[in-house]
């Protein structure tokens, strides 16, 4: 099982999505710092149900939940568009918890500074960066594909 962390997320259906993402990998998700609350409306609308099937969990710090994570013998892996590793380079084999931050600023400089390692998805296309959701999917997949999930 993959666990993923989203760090502030402010738009509710981001936060639906996210679910049905989590319910269709048998990801486990942590939502920190000032997330909006699952079971706002418009999250509950795009989560399509799945919100009470999923495995979530709200923590308000962010350090502390990293620093119990890591503890617990996971690697814990954000995202930047300015990392220097591709997510496919990444081994996910072993127990991986994957972090993104909020929709608009990502992950605070901060916070990247206590994760283990930070990944980018490659944009031949030229933009910065996906819409959150599909970041999540996109790397999600590529942990289930080298775990042998087909």
């Amino acid at each position: 099982m993959f666990e993923m962390v989203f760090d502030n997320l402010r738009k509710p259906i981001n936060v639906g999505v996210i679910i049905r993402l989590a319910c269709a990998t048998g990801s486990k998700l942590y939502f920190t710092g000032r997330s909006i609350d699952f079971k706002n409306r418009k999250a509950r609308l795009s989560a399509v149900g799945y919100e009470d099937s999923a495995d979530i969990c709200y923590e308000t710090d962010f350090q502390q939940l990293v620093n119990k994570l890591k503890a617990e013998g996971k690697t814990v892996v954000g995202t930047s568009p300015r990392a220097q590793k591709i997510y496919t380079e990444l081994d996910y084999t072993k127990p991986t918890v994957l972090v993104f931050g909020n929709e608009a600023t990502g992950l605070s400089n901060e916070n990247m500074l206590l994760l283990d390692e930070l990944v980018q998805i490659p944009m031949p296309g030229g933009i910065e960066s996906l819409n959150i959701v599909n970041s999540a999917a996109v790397i999600l997949y590529e942990g289930l594909r080298q775990r042998g999930f087909k």
